[in-house]
């Protein structure tokens, strides 16, 4: 296997690994916490309010949060997490040989909003965790998770887009961001 389908193969492991996690829910979370009801009450969240709680109840780390503080940062930490996961499988289908202009095209926008999702998140976490800066964290979660990803939105709801992977990191990245919106806005 040649470098380049090796760190592929690799790539794409690492994010299908992760990524089923979200859909994997273990009876054992069937109910809800009342930390991550109020995370997933965002009203921008409501018409997926299940999935929301399904999505962090999947992580044992926001699972084992304890007060508003500790679960929003381990929502903000997941939600860097599974963008980056994203972030690097859009760039390493930039890399394949066989990807056409237009599939080119739209993959750079994902690229592109990934990078600004990414670098939100970062941002209000540091504003969370360091400066206490709650206000400016809530305006940052509301950025990346609305703002930021909707290049890569517009390119999967034109059709130009419908690769799994991508498909599934949009869809949580709405749901980390809220879910920690809510949160530190209850800070």
């Amino acid at each position: 296997m040649c470098p380049s389908n090796l760190s592929m193969f690799i790539a794409s492991i690492f994010l299908l690994s992760s990524m089923s996690s979200i859909i994997i829910i273990t009876s054992a979370r069937a109910t809800s916490s009342p930390l991550i009801e109020k995370a997933c009450s965002d009203s921008r969240l409501r018409p997926n309010s299940k999935f929301c709680i399904q999505v962090l109840q999947s992580y044992p780390k926001i699972v084992s949060a304890t007060n508003l503080f500790d679960l929003s940062i381990a929502i903000m930490e997941t939600g860097i997490s599974s963008a980056t996961n994203t972030l690097a499988y859009v760039e390493n289908m930039l890399k394949k040989s066989n990807v056409g202009s237009n599939l080119k095209d739209a993959l750079k926008e994902c690229k592109s909003s990934y990078d600004a999702v990414v670098v939100s998140f970062k941002s209000a976490l540091n504003e969370v965790k360091w400066d206490k800066e709650y206000q400016t964290a809530t305006y940052d979660l509301q950025i990346g998770s609305i703002d930021d990803i909707q290049l890569c939105l517009d390119n999967v709801a034109s059709g130009k887009i419908k690769d799994g992977n991508i498909l599934s990191g949009n869809k949580v990245v709405p749901i980390f961001g809220l879910s920690a919106y809510q949160v530190v806005a209850s800070l």
